[in-house]
């Protein structure tokens, strides 16, 4: 049997193949420690508490502003601009922005939740209670502007 120059490279080339799969499966298991000279751990450093990242989202009708580390990024119909600090930024933007957050900060009403079922009233307040009126009119007008009636 007379061997071509070729069948001997595929050959070897399978050899060398099968070879190299067998080390890899065999020594996969085994761990191989080398010793190297160990680096000296810094102490962590503490942030400050100035280093802290900050991220607002406004969304004022569809226009978001986004506010991250003093720098404002303005999402209008698609078009983003982006102003590095509050003077930068547009007075109609700057009074979105300090709408949006006077209302954040005001206190919430409670969610109240009324159904009606039989022509029969029913208010659950936010702790949870559920109360039964007869009419509307018994609902206290606080509570009915709450729920929108």
């Amino acid at each position: 049997m007379k061997l071509q120059v070729t069948e001997i490279f595929l050959y070897v080339s399978l050899l060398i193949a099968i070879v190299s799969l067998f080390l890899l499966i065999i020594g996969s298991g085994k761990n191989i420690k080398i010793n190297k000279p160990k680096k000296e751990k810094k102490p962590k450093e503490k942030k400050d508490k100035n280093d802290t990242d900050v991220l607002e989202v406004f969304d004022y009708l569809g226009i978001k502003i986004i506010h991250e580390n003093g720098k404002y990024t303005v999402n209008n119909k698609g078009k983003l601009k982006t102003y590095n600090s509050w003077i930068e930024l547009p007075p109609n933007y700057q009074k979105m922005v300090k709408e949006l957050d006077n209302r954040s900060l005001q206190k919430k009403s409670g969610d109240y939740f009324l159904e009606t079922i039989n022509g029969v009233y029913y208010l659950t307040y936010p702790n949870g209670k559920r109360k039964k009126y007869k009419r509307l009119s018994d609902i206290p007008a606080n509570i009915r502007k709450a729920v929108g009636k």
